[in-house]
């Protein structure tokens, strides 16, 4: 592991944290705490990190040996401390790593274990000195949490303590509880980080505790797709999740509302239900999308610190868009696994099935440019359409084209309404088709896959079809 400051310490021992209150199977608490002690001596910060998951093989920590002499010298002495034990164990098992040692056989030091008294527990804590202040760390971590929080990890608290020491008023307790789901499947894992992301943009990412009503009113509701994909070779079965949103944000009027990354989109990348680095490969496949067959064209994307932002051309006033994708593996048999390629490919559908889940669940939304300009043209072909109607003198002839719509009888506001929203339902419809499949089939304007018939239309007019495909004009 390539850690190169305290912060990215702290971010993989949380990680690890995780990921045994994961492989644990139970629910698991996970608690961060940051503790100074101005009074005696103000320049060392306490970092500890427990979880009550499995055990530590700790194998975790010796190979952290990527660290520089700046990081290291930032942590107190160059020591970790960790304290473990499984649920089997019948003590607690203590152990001080020495960073500073350069050869891996002598970093480790076996300290006294601890009897558990016959108690039936696990869990591990690893805790340092460092002379990082508590607002420096604090950020980071809150951040990094809330990132977390979007995979909404079954059945994992997580607790965050802040003592300043200075005044315990001033002591800080923030506790939150994830989603305690049990063997979720994959359907419910993608639903779990749709709703993790809905919660994370209503809060302008990392910016805000709580939902903001100035650009999200009670009761608007965001525009969501999501697709899973998975794939079994050798020994590894692959499973990506994507979600996109597209919101449209009411007009803002105080400057603290815009998000860090303005109109860009920032796409978040996780691995294995933890914060990842995306990956070359998974940039490539972002580029490699058929953005234009949803209206979209990527000005150009960026990788900043393994973070990747999208930043869009000609995107409408007031709409972002928010992208998430977790990819994470599982393991067949008992053989090691072997490398992979990349999961571009499965990445890069995964995202189209997304879009295409956000295109069908929200009529006109994500639109090719072509659908686009030929919408256009229906409310002038409803009108046009409906005053063809409208001009003839035979009344039975306009009740039948009313009954053939649908409408109890006629009205020439309500026909040329009932046109333009026929004609944008088809338009719509053989946007979401395949163009082969819009070529052997065609969209009818005039039946039940459009619009549902009410009870009171007569029965001459039910099989009525009329084969009309706007793509054709």
């Amino acid at each position: 592991m390539d850690v190169s400051s305290v912060r990215n310490l702290c971010r993989h021992l949380i990680s690890s944290a995780i990921q045994r209150c994961r492989n644990s199977g139970e629910l698991c608490r996970l608690t961060v705490s940051l503790k100074s002690s101005p009074m005696i001596n103000p320049h060392v910060l306490r970092v500890s990190i427990s979880d009550t998951g499995v055990g530590s093989c700790l194998d975790e920590f010796q190979e952290v040996k990527y660290l520089n002499d700046s990081t290291v010298n930032e942590i107190q002495d160059g020591i970790i401390s960790i304290a473990t034990t499984s649920i089997g164990d019948h003590d607690i098992y203590h152990y001080n790593i020495d960073l500073k040692q350069k050869v891996r056989l002598n970093r480790l030091a076996n300290l006294p274990l601890i009897s558990k008294n016959g108690a039936a527990f696990s869990g591990t804590e690893v805790s340092f000195s460092t002379s990082h202040r508590v607002d420096d760390l604090l950020a980071d971590i809150t951040c990094f949490f809330r990132k977390i929080l979007i995979m909404k990890v079954p059945k994992v608290g997580i607790e965050l303590i802040i003592d300043k020491g200075e005044n315990p008023e001033q002591n800080h307790v923030n506790s939150i509880v994830v989603n305690e789901c049990i063997n979720l499947s994959p359907e419910e894992n993608v639903e779990c980080l749709k709703s993790g992301l809905v919660d994370y943009v209503f809060k302008h990412g990392n910016q805000k505790e709580t939902t903001c009503h100035s650009c999200f009113p009670i009761g608007e509701r965001l525009k969501t797709g999501s697709g899973t994909v998975c794939k079994a070779s050798r020994n590894i079965e692959r499973t990506i999740e994507a979600v996109v949103i597209v919101s449209e944000l009411s007009e803002i009027l105080n400057p603290s509302c815009f998000r860090v990354c303005g109109n860009k989109t920032e796409v978040l990348y996780f691995n294995d239900f933890l914060p990842g680095l995306i990956s070359e490969s998974s940039l490539l496949a972002l580029k490699k999308t058929d953005w234009k067959s949803y209206g979209l064209s990527i000005k150009c994307i960026s990788n900043v610190d393994g973070c990747a932002f999208i930043e869009w051309e000609d995107l409408p006033p007031g709409s972002h868009i928010d992208i998430a994708i977790h990819c994470h593996h599982k393991k067949l048999d008992m053989l090691p696994a072997k490398a992979s390629t990349g999961d571009r490919n499965l990445i890069k559908k995964a995202v189209k099935v997304a879009l295409n889940d956000l295109k069908e669940k929200n009529d006109g939304v994500l639109l090719s440019a072509h659908a686009a300009k030929i919408r256009s043209y229906a409310p002038d072909l409803a009108k046009t359409i409906a005053g063809l109607i409208s001009t003839s003198n035979d009344l039975k002839f306009r009740d039948e084209c009313a009954s053939l719509l649908g409408l109890r009888s006629y009205d020439a506001e309500s026909v040329e309404d009932n046109i333009k929203q026929r004609l944008i339902s088809v338009i719509d419809h053989n946007d979401r088709e395949p163009q082969t499949k819009r070529v052997r089939e065609g969209a009818l304007l005039f039946s039940d896959e459009c619009f549902e018939e009410p009870d009171y239309v007569d029965d001459e007019y039910d099989d009525v079809e009329v084969n009309f495909s706007p793509f054709d004009l």
